[in-house]
Protein backbone atom coordinates (compact mmCIF):
# COMPACT_ATOMS: atom_id res chain seq x y z
CA UNK A 1 0.00 0.00 0.00
CA UNK A 2 2.52 2.36 0.99
CA UNK A 3 4.41 1.72 -2.42
CA UNK A 4 1.71 2.39 -4.41
CA UNK A 5 1.02 5.61 -2.66
CA UNK A 6 4.61 6.74 -2.71
CA UNK A 7 4.32 5.73 -6.54
CA UNK A 8 1.23 7.43 -7.08
CA UNK A 9 2.95 10.92 -5.30
CA UNK A 10 5.83 10.39 -7.77
CA UNK A 11 3.30 9.83 -10.45
CA UNK A 12 1.44 13.57 -9.80
CA UNK A 13 4.75 15.51 -9.09
CA UNK A 14 5.99 14.44 -12.93
CA UNK A 15 2.55 15.20 -14.65
CA UNK A 16 2.66 18.38 -12.57
CA UNK A 17 6.61 18.80 -13.95
CA UNK A 18 5.30 18.39 -17.49
CA UNK A 19 2.07 20.37 -17.42
CA UNK A 20 4.12 23.34 -15.74
CA UNK A 21 6.67 22.47 -18.09
CA UNK A 22 3.96 22.62 -21.49
CA UNK A 23 2.74 26.33 -20.04
CA UNK A 24 6.06 27.31 -20.09
CA UNK A 25 7.07 26.23 -23.51
CA UNK A 26 3.92 27.79 -24.74
CA UNK A 27 4.53 30.82 -23.19
CA UNK A 28 7.97 31.04 -24.63
CA UNK A 29 6.71 30.55 -27.92
CA UNK A 30 3.99 32.62 -28.02
CA UNK A 31 6.33 35.48 -26.88
CA UNK A 32 8.71 34.63 -29.82
CA UNK A 33 5.37 35.02 -32.15
CA UNK A 34 4.82 38.35 -30.98
CA UNK A 35 8.25 39.20 -31.28
CA UNK A 36 8.44 37.73 -34.95
CA UNK A 37 4.96 39.26 -36.07
CA UNK A 38 6.20 42.91 -34.97
CA UNK A 39 9.30 42.99 -37.17
CA UNK A 40 7.88 44.73 -40.00
CA UNK A 41 6.39 47.28 -38.14
CA UNK A 42 9.25 47.68 -35.34
CA UNK A 43 10.20 51.37 -34.78
CA UNK A 44 6.65 52.56 -37.68
CA UNK A 45 4.74 54.85 -35.56
CA UNK A 46 2.02 55.65 -37.85
CA UNK A 47 -0.43 53.13 -37.27
CA UNK A 48 -2.43 54.80 -39.45
CA UNK A 49 -0.26 54.47 -42.27
CA UNK A 50 0.45 50.62 -40.86
CA UNK A 51 -3.15 50.19 -41.49
CA UNK A 52 -3.42 51.59 -45.15
CA UNK A 53 -1.01 49.59 -46.13
CA UNK A 54 -2.71 46.36 -45.18
CA UNK A 55 -1.18 45.79 -40.90
CA UNK A 56 0.65 43.08 -39.94
CA UNK A 57 -1.47 39.71 -39.99
CA UNK A 58 1.41 37.68 -41.15
CA UNK A 59 5.22 37.87 -40.70
CA UNK A 60 7.04 40.35 -42.98
CA UNK A 61 10.76 41.58 -43.58
CA UNK A 62 11.61 45.19 -42.15
CA UNK A 63 11.91 48.32 -43.32
CA UNK A 64 11.64 49.11 -46.71
CA UNK A 65 8.91 46.19 -47.25
CA UNK A 66 6.75 47.27 -45.01
CA UNK A 67 5.27 50.11 -46.63
CA UNK A 68 6.01 52.05 -43.83
CA UNK A 69 7.32 56.10 -43.29
CA UNK A 70 9.38 58.06 -40.74
CA UNK A 71 11.20 55.89 -39.33
CA UNK A 72 9.50 52.79 -40.67
CA UNK A 73 11.18 53.00 -43.66
CA UNK A 74 14.95 52.71 -42.24
CA UNK A 75 15.68 49.11 -41.90
CA UNK A 76 16.49 48.70 -37.91
CA UNK A 77 17.35 44.81 -38.85
CA UNK A 78 19.33 44.39 -41.81
CA UNK A 79 19.84 40.63 -43.07
CA UNK A 80 16.46 39.96 -41.38
CA UNK A 81 13.84 38.09 -43.19
CA UNK A 82 9.79 37.09 -42.32
CA UNK A 83 9.58 35.04 -39.66
CA UNK A 84 12.99 36.22 -37.80
CA UNK A 85 13.27 37.86 -34.30
CA UNK A 86 14.49 40.92 -33.21
CA UNK A 87 17.09 41.31 -30.62
CA UNK A 88 13.77 40.89 -27.65
CA UNK A 89 13.87 37.22 -28.75
CA UNK A 90 17.46 36.44 -30.07
CA UNK A 91 18.37 37.25 -25.92
CA UNK A 92 15.75 35.43 -24.30
CA UNK A 93 17.19 32.45 -27.10
CA UNK A 94 20.68 33.24 -25.93
CA UNK A 95 19.35 32.49 -22.49
CA UNK A 96 17.94 29.26 -23.85
CA UNK A 97 21.25 27.96 -25.61
CA UNK A 98 23.37 28.92 -22.30
CA UNK A 99 21.26 26.43 -20.54
CA UNK A 100 21.72 24.06 -22.42
CA UNK A 101 25.22 24.25 -22.78
CA UNK A 102 25.65 23.96 -19.19
CA UNK A 103 23.43 20.99 -19.41
CA UNK A 104 25.27 19.30 -21.85
CA UNK A 105 28.20 20.01 -19.22
CA UNK A 106 26.96 18.92 -16.43
CA UNK A 107 26.69 22.35 -15.28
CA UNK A 108 23.53 23.59 -15.44
CA UNK A 109 23.35 23.72 -11.41
CA UNK A 110 25.72 26.15 -12.05
CA UNK A 111 23.86 28.81 -13.60
CA UNK A 112 24.75 32.19 -12.74
CA UNK A 113 23.92 35.97 -13.83
CA UNK A 114 27.70 36.00 -14.90
CA UNK A 115 27.87 32.56 -16.90
CA UNK A 116 24.52 33.94 -18.73
CA UNK A 117 26.76 37.19 -19.43
CA UNK A 118 29.76 35.82 -20.44
CA UNK A 119 27.83 33.89 -22.68
CA UNK A 120 25.71 36.84 -24.21
CA UNK A 121 29.34 38.59 -24.56
CA UNK A 122 30.98 35.74 -26.49
CA UNK A 123 27.97 35.85 -28.60
CA UNK A 124 28.47 38.76 -29.78
CA UNK A 125 32.45 38.78 -29.66
CA UNK A 126 31.32 35.50 -32.33
CA UNK A 127 29.98 38.34 -34.43
CA UNK A 128 26.01 38.14 -33.38
CA UNK A 129 25.21 41.98 -34.11
CA UNK A 130 27.96 42.89 -36.59
CA UNK A 131 25.52 42.93 -39.30
CA UNK A 132 23.59 46.14 -37.97
CA UNK A 133 22.14 49.09 -39.09
CA UNK A 134 24.95 51.24 -38.24
CA UNK A 135 27.74 49.07 -39.84
CA UNK A 136 25.95 48.62 -43.25
CA UNK A 137 23.53 51.08 -43.32
CA UNK A 138 19.58 51.46 -42.99
CA UNK A 139 19.33 50.81 -46.65
CA UNK A 140 21.01 47.68 -46.92
CA UNK A 141 19.19 44.36 -48.03
CA UNK A 142 21.18 41.87 -46.52
CA UNK A 143 24.18 41.38 -44.47
CA UNK A 144 27.67 41.12 -46.43
CA UNK A 145 29.75 37.55 -46.00
CA UNK A 146 31.11 37.01 -42.50
CA UNK A 147 28.77 39.61 -40.77
CA UNK A 148 25.90 38.60 -38.42
CA UNK A 149 22.30 40.14 -38.65
CA UNK A 150 21.10 41.33 -35.02
CA UNK A 151 20.25 44.16 -33.23
CA UNK A 152 22.76 46.00 -30.84
CA UNK A 153 20.53 48.17 -28.95
CA UNK A 154 22.02 51.51 -27.27
CA UNK A 155 22.22 50.48 -23.70
CA UNK A 156 24.03 46.89 -25.19
CA UNK A 157 26.35 49.39 -26.50
CA UNK A 158 26.80 51.66 -23.55
CA UNK A 159 27.12 48.18 -21.78
CA UNK A 160 29.95 46.57 -23.92
CA UNK A 161 32.09 49.97 -24.08
CA UNK A 162 32.17 49.54 -20.60
CA UNK A 163 33.58 45.80 -20.43
CA UNK A 164 36.21 47.33 -22.72
CA UNK A 165 37.71 48.90 -19.52
CA UNK A 166 36.77 46.00 -17.02
CA UNK A 167 36.65 42.97 -19.07
CA UNK A 168 36.72 40.42 -16.39
CA UNK A 169 34.18 42.39 -13.87
CA UNK A 170 32.19 40.10 -12.03
CA UNK A 171 29.14 39.76 -9.89
CA UNK A 172 28.07 43.90 -8.80
CA UNK A 173 31.04 44.94 -10.22
CA UNK A 174 29.40 43.60 -13.85
CA UNK A 175 25.90 44.82 -12.96
CA UNK A 176 27.41 48.13 -12.23
CA UNK A 177 28.95 48.15 -15.75
CA UNK A 178 25.18 47.70 -17.10
CA UNK A 179 23.77 51.10 -18.89
CA UNK A 180 21.30 53.18 -16.57
CA UNK A 181 19.22 53.47 -19.57
CA UNK A 182 15.27 52.47 -19.06
CA UNK A 183 14.14 49.78 -22.00
CA UNK A 184 11.36 47.36 -21.19
CA UNK A 185 13.51 44.62 -23.51
CA UNK A 186 15.68 44.44 -20.85
CA UNK A 187 12.93 43.00 -18.72
CA UNK A 188 11.70 40.17 -21.23
CA UNK A 189 15.20 37.46 -21.66
CA UNK A 190 14.29 35.35 -18.11
CA UNK A 191 11.35 33.03 -19.54
CA UNK A 192 13.87 30.23 -19.98
CA UNK A 193 14.80 29.99 -16.41
CA UNK A 194 11.29 28.49 -15.40
CA UNK A 195 12.13 25.17 -17.33
CA UNK A 196 15.40 24.67 -14.77
CA UNK A 197 13.91 26.33 -11.54
CA UNK A 198 10.50 25.89 -9.71
CA UNK A 199 11.59 27.66 -6.78
CA UNK A 200 9.47 31.23 -6.79
CA UNK A 201 11.78 33.70 -5.15
CA UNK A 202 14.53 32.33 -7.03
CA UNK A 203 13.12 32.49 -10.17
CA UNK A 204 12.00 36.12 -9.19
CA UNK A 205 15.77 36.89 -8.67
CA UNK A 206 17.18 35.08 -11.46
CA UNK A 207 14.81 37.08 -13.83
CA UNK A 208 15.69 40.19 -12.41
CA UNK A 209 19.48 39.55 -12.76
CA UNK A 210 18.66 39.12 -15.95
CA UNK A 211 18.40 42.78 -16.57
CA UNK A 212 21.41 43.67 -15.53
CA UNK A 213 23.11 41.86 -18.82
CA UNK A 214 22.72 45.37 -20.31
CA UNK A 215 19.89 48.02 -18.50
CA UNK A 216 20.12 48.89 -14.34
CA UNK A 217 17.66 51.24 -14.55
CA UNK A 218 14.65 50.25 -11.77
CA UNK A 219 11.67 50.44 -13.95
CA UNK A 220 12.69 47.28 -15.88
CA UNK A 221 14.06 45.98 -12.37
CA UNK A 222 10.61 46.53 -11.43
CA UNK A 223 8.53 44.96 -14.65
CA UNK A 224 11.24 41.49 -14.34
CA UNK A 225 9.82 41.29 -11.05
CA UNK A 226 6.69 41.82 -11.79
CA UNK A 227 6.51 39.62 -14.59
CA UNK A 228 8.17 36.87 -13.31
CA UNK A 229 5.66 36.79 -10.34
CA UNK A 230 2.88 37.11 -12.62
CA UNK A 231 4.35 34.19 -14.87
CA UNK A 232 5.15 31.87 -11.43
CA UNK A 233 1.16 32.38 -10.54
CA UNK A 234 -0.01 31.22 -14.17
CA UNK A 235 2.24 28.62 -14.43
CA UNK A 236 2.72 27.06 -10.84
CA UNK A 237 -0.27 27.78 -9.75
CA UNK A 238 -2.66 28.04 -12.14
CA UNK A 239 -4.01 31.36 -11.66
CA UNK A 240 -5.88 33.34 -14.82
CA UNK A 241 -4.16 36.56 -16.13
CA UNK A 242 -5.95 38.94 -14.52
CA UNK A 243 -5.75 37.82 -10.85
CA UNK A 244 -2.20 36.48 -11.39
CA UNK A 245 -1.32 39.86 -12.23
CA UNK A 246 -2.72 42.13 -9.51
CA UNK A 247 -1.32 39.51 -7.20
CA UNK A 248 2.02 40.17 -8.71
CA UNK A 249 1.52 43.77 -8.63
CA UNK A 250 0.84 43.14 -4.90
CA UNK A 251 4.31 41.00 -4.37
CA UNK A 252 6.18 43.49 -5.97
CA UNK A 253 4.98 45.99 -3.62
CA UNK A 254 6.24 49.33 -5.89
CA UNK A 255 4.20 51.95 -6.57
CA UNK A 256 5.03 52.35 -10.09
CA UNK A 257 4.10 48.46 -11.08
CA UNK A 258 0.86 49.17 -9.41
CA UNK A 259 -0.20 52.29 -10.94
CA UNK A 260 1.17 50.28 -14.23
CA UNK A 261 -1.26 47.70 -13.63
CA UNK A 262 -4.36 49.84 -12.69
CA UNK A 263 -3.66 52.89 -15.46
CA UNK A 264 -3.94 49.60 -18.11
CA UNK A 265 -6.83 47.99 -16.17
CA UNK A 266 -8.80 51.02 -16.35
CA UNK A 267 -7.74 51.89 -20.13
CA UNK A 268 -9.28 48.62 -20.70
CA UNK A 269 -12.05 49.53 -19.37
CA UNK A 270 -13.09 52.79 -21.36
CA UNK A 271 -12.22 51.31 -24.62
CA UNK A 272 -15.00 48.51 -24.18
CA UNK A 273 -17.35 51.00 -23.17
CA UNK A 274 -19.64 51.85 -25.79
CA UNK A 275 -20.41 55.54 -24.30
CA UNK A 276 -16.80 56.52 -24.44
CA UNK A 277 -15.32 58.73 -26.63
CA UNK A 278 -12.24 55.94 -26.71
CA UNK A 279 -14.25 53.35 -27.89
CA UNK A 280 -15.62 55.37 -30.85
CA UNK A 281 -12.19 56.35 -31.50
CA UNK A 282 -10.68 55.33 -35.46
CA UNK A 283 -7.84 53.58 -34.25
CA UNK A 284 -9.21 52.80 -30.83
CA UNK A 285 -5.71 50.82 -29.60
CA UNK A 286 -3.50 53.21 -31.02
CA UNK A 287 -5.54 55.81 -29.17
CA UNK A 288 -5.41 54.27 -25.98
CA UNK A 289 -1.71 53.04 -25.46
CA UNK A 290 -0.54 56.91 -25.78
CA UNK A 291 -3.03 58.12 -24.31
CA UNK A 292 -1.93 56.67 -20.97
CA UNK A 293 1.64 58.38 -21.42
CA UNK A 294 3.32 61.75 -21.54
CA UNK A 295 5.00 62.86 -24.69
CA UNK A 296 8.44 62.42 -25.57
CA UNK A 297 10.84 64.74 -26.78
CA UNK A 298 13.42 63.13 -28.44
CA UNK A 299 14.54 66.07 -30.57
CA UNK A 300 12.40 65.00 -34.29
CA UNK A 301 10.23 66.86 -35.96
CA UNK A 302 7.70 65.32 -33.96
CA UNK A 303 7.34 64.01 -30.38
CA UNK A 304 6.87 59.98 -29.79
CA UNK A 305 4.10 59.17 -27.48
CA UNK A 306 5.88 56.65 -25.06
CA UNK A 307 3.14 54.36 -24.70
CA UNK A 308 4.60 53.26 -28.23
CA UNK A 309 8.74 53.81 -27.40
CA UNK A 310 10.94 51.67 -25.85
CA UNK A 311 10.63 53.18 -21.77
CA UNK A 312 9.25 50.65 -19.46
CA UNK A 313 6.62 53.63 -18.38
CA UNK A 314 4.60 53.38 -21.39
CA UNK A 315 5.64 49.81 -23.02
CA UNK A 316 4.50 47.63 -20.01
CA UNK A 317 1.16 49.21 -19.31
CA UNK A 318 0.78 49.24 -23.39
CA UNK A 319 1.49 45.56 -23.17
CA UNK A 320 -0.44 44.88 -20.26
CA UNK A 321 -3.45 46.36 -22.31
CA UNK A 322 -3.16 44.49 -24.92
CA UNK A 323 -2.74 41.24 -23.16
CA UNK A 324 -5.82 42.12 -20.56
CA UNK A 325 -8.14 43.51 -23.56
CA UNK A 326 -7.60 40.55 -25.68
CA UNK A 327 -7.19 38.08 -22.79
CA UNK A 328 -9.28 35.08 -24.65
CA UNK A 329 -8.15 36.06 -28.23
CA UNK A 330 -4.28 35.61 -28.56
CA UNK A 331 -4.08 36.32 -32.56
CA UNK A 332 -6.09 39.61 -31.55
CA UNK A 333 -3.90 40.49 -29.49
CA UNK A 334 -0.52 40.19 -31.05
CA UNK A 335 -2.05 41.55 -34.56
CA UNK A 336 -3.38 44.36 -32.37
CA UNK A 337 0.02 45.30 -31.15
CA UNK A 338 1.97 44.76 -34.40
CA UNK A 339 -0.38 47.72 -36.07
CA UNK A 340 0.25 49.94 -33.57
CA UNK A 341 3.76 49.75 -34.19
CA UNK A 342 6.72 51.62 -32.24
CA UNK A 343 8.87 48.93 -30.32
CA UNK A 344 6.29 47.20 -30.80
CA UNK A 345 8.77 43.82 -30.36
CA UNK A 346 9.27 43.99 -26.57
CA UNK A 347 5.57 44.93 -26.10
CA UNK A 348 4.86 41.75 -28.09
CA UNK A 349 7.09 39.42 -26.50
CA UNK A 350 5.12 39.91 -23.07
CA UNK A 351 1.84 39.34 -24.86
CA UNK A 352 3.09 36.31 -25.85
CA UNK A 353 4.29 34.51 -22.92
CA UNK A 354 1.32 35.96 -20.79
CA UNK A 355 -1.43 34.76 -23.29
CA UNK A 356 0.87 31.96 -24.84
CA UNK A 357 0.63 30.69 -20.98
CA UNK A 358 -2.90 31.51 -20.12
CA UNK A 359 -4.57 30.04 -23.68
CA UNK A 360 -3.40 26.79 -25.18
CA UNK A 361 -3.61 28.82 -29.12
CA UNK A 362 -0.06 27.33 -29.67
CA UNK A 363 -0.60 23.82 -29.28
CA UNK A 364 -4.11 23.76 -30.50
CA UNK A 365 -2.57 25.04 -34.04
CA UNK A 366 0.17 23.65 -34.86
CA UNK A 367 0.52 24.33 -38.59
CA UNK A 368 -0.50 27.92 -37.97
CA UNK A 369 1.65 29.82 -40.23
CA UNK A 370 2.59 31.88 -37.56
CA UNK A 371 4.20 28.61 -36.27
CA UNK A 372 4.86 27.12 -39.41
CA UNK A 373 7.13 30.37 -40.37
CA UNK A 374 8.59 30.78 -37.14
CA UNK A 375 12.40 30.18 -38.54
CA UNK A 376 14.02 29.04 -35.00
CA UNK A 377 10.97 27.16 -34.04
CA UNK A 378 12.28 23.95 -35.02
CA UNK A 379 15.69 24.65 -32.90
CA UNK A 380 13.94 26.17 -29.77
CA UNK A 381 11.36 22.91 -29.43
CA UNK A 382 13.92 20.62 -30.04
CA UNK A 383 16.19 22.67 -26.68
CA UNK A 384 13.03 23.38 -24.72
CA UNK A 385 12.86 19.20 -24.55
CA UNK A 386 16.04 18.73 -23.78
CA UNK A 387 15.69 20.32 -20.91
CA UNK A 388 12.49 19.49 -20.20
CA UNK A 389 13.70 15.93 -19.92
CA UNK A 390 16.28 16.44 -17.59
CA UNK A 391 14.17 18.28 -15.18
CA UNK A 392 10.84 15.27 -15.30
CA UNK A 393 13.84 12.61 -14.76
CA UNK A 394 15.00 14.95 -11.53
CA UNK A 395 11.11 15.31 -10.17
CA UNK A 396 11.02 11.22 -11.04
CA UNK A 397 13.37 10.68 -8.87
Amino acid sequence: MRICFLFSLSLMAVRGVFASAGKVERAFVGGLIGDALSLGGHYEYDAKKIKQNGGFKSYSPPGEANNGIGWGTANYHPGKKAGDLTDSGEVAIMLLDHLVELKRGGALASYSFDSYAQHWKRAIDDGYGSCNFMSVGREAKGCPPGLKPGYINGASRRTLQALTQHPTATGQARRALAADVNCLIAATHFLPLFLVESDQEVLVRQAVDTVYLSHRHADPLAAAEFLARAMFLIIHRGADLEGALTAAAAATSNPLVAKWLADAQQKVAEALDPSSQLYRAELVDDTAITSMSRLWDIGKTEPIKIGKASPTEGALPSALYFALKYKHDFPGALIANAECGGDSAARGIVIGMLLGATLDWVEANPQHEWLTGLNELKRVQAQMRELRSSTAGEAEL
